[in-house]
């Protein structure tokens, strides 16, 4: 398999991109780990931002995944991996969500939520590692696409005075 060439403002895209991603990992790589050693506690406003959040956030994911899998217009500027990488997060965290709801926030232990927050965003920085690594060889679409529109020159137009003409 031969890899493609790229021009230096699309290798510069590119490299910005993956240099975004790495920086996501290591934030989300970092927090979570934190997050399970307990280091940064879970304070009750977290509990209720992050049971709130994450139910009605995951619901993102799964549309965005089902948008890009049956949209063609979609699908050609994003990358479908990136739609599936992202989908375990929501089918854990909302059934979680429902529960904690039942169980009331309050009654569920501190516990629970630490855990799932720190392996949470150690998962999304797993992710975030290997979009990093994925991108950098397989750029996203939507991502060459800018740089080929910016490329175009643009169409000269006639707007000269008549009497200059």
């Amino acid at each position: 398999m031969k890899l493609p060439t790229y021009n230096k403002e699309e290798k510069k895209a590119i490299g910005i991109y993956c240099g975004e991603l790495l920086v996501f990992a290591i934030v989300f790589g970092v927090l979570g780990i934190l997050f399970l050693l307990s280091v940064i506690g879970v304070s009750d406003w977290k509990r209720y931002a992050f049971t709130y959040v994450t139910l009605i956030g995951g619901l993102w994911p799964i549309a965005d995944f089902f948008w890009t899998l049956f949209s063609k217009k979609h699908r050609a500027a994003n990358s479908l991996v990136d739609k599936v990488l992202a989908l375990p997060a929501p089918f854990v965290t909302i059934p979680f969500d429902i529960w904690m709801l039942i169980q009331g926030i309050p009654n569920v232990d501190v516990n629970v939520y630490r855990y799932l927050i720190g392996s949470i965003f150690c998962y999304f920085a797993l992710v975030y590692l290997f979009e990093c690594v994925y991108h950098y060889f397989v750029p996203i679409p939507g991502l060459l696409e800018a740089d080929e529109k910016e490329e175009k020159p643009a169409e000269p137009t006639d707007n000269t005075p008549k009497d200059q003409q």
